[in-house]
């Protein structure tokens, strides 16, 4: 009975990513990152996005890798603008998520369900999405990750717009004050 749940729980993804996406739309790009306690939500989402037609990059290594090397990474790839989403793992999501954020232009969201997840690219119009290995399973992170690509920043809407904008400008602030203070 599981294993027949977990069959109509992807299909009914993959019925909804064919319909969000469409077959008109250019092919959307995401980077994945994950230490050894996010590997299982890393493989998920990718081969979830995967059958979804989305070009995949994962820099996970072969090697062991620690959660601030990971957040490191794919802050870094996701700073270079080379891609449309970024998906990092570790074991709460809390330490990728802490270095990601570091980067110009990473809007990293740490998020424990699927409202959080659409939530976080309607109102703060996020572009990376971090989670937990010991918090979220494997069918939670892949409608987590759907839920997170096919949802769009609310921009028409005027308080969340500047709401925006404002964080943009802050963020030029504090990288000028981190300059300034680390210096000294």
């Amino acid at each position: 009975m599981k294993k027949l749940k977990n069959i109509l729980s992807i299909l009914f993804l993959s019925i909804i990513a064919t319909a969000a996406f469409g077959q008109s739309e250019a092919k959307k790009t995401a980077v994945l990152a994950a230490d050894p306690s996010g590997l299982a939500l890393k493989d998920a989402v990718k081969d979830f996005l995967q059958k979804q037609g989305f070009e995949v990059t994962d820099l996970t290594g072969q090697e062991h890798q620690n959660y601030f090397d990971v957040g490191f990474n794919l802050g870094k790839a996701m700073s270079e603008n080379k891609y449309d989403f970024g998906f990092v793992f570790c074991g709460t999501g809390m330490g990728v998520n802490l270095v990601a954020n570091k980067f110009s232009g990473v809007f990293c969201a740490l998020c424990e369900s699927v409202e959080t997840a659409r939530l976080s690219r309607v109102v703060n119009n996020a572009n990376v999405l971090a989670m937990g290995g010991k918090i979220v399973n494997p069918e939670k992170a892949k409608e987590m990750a759907l839920a997170f690509v096919s949802t769009n920043f609310a921009k028409d809407n005027d308080f969340l717009n500047k709401s925006y904008n404002r964080v943009v400008e802050l963020s030029k602030e504090i990288a000028e004050i981190n300059a300034k203070s680390s210096k000294k």
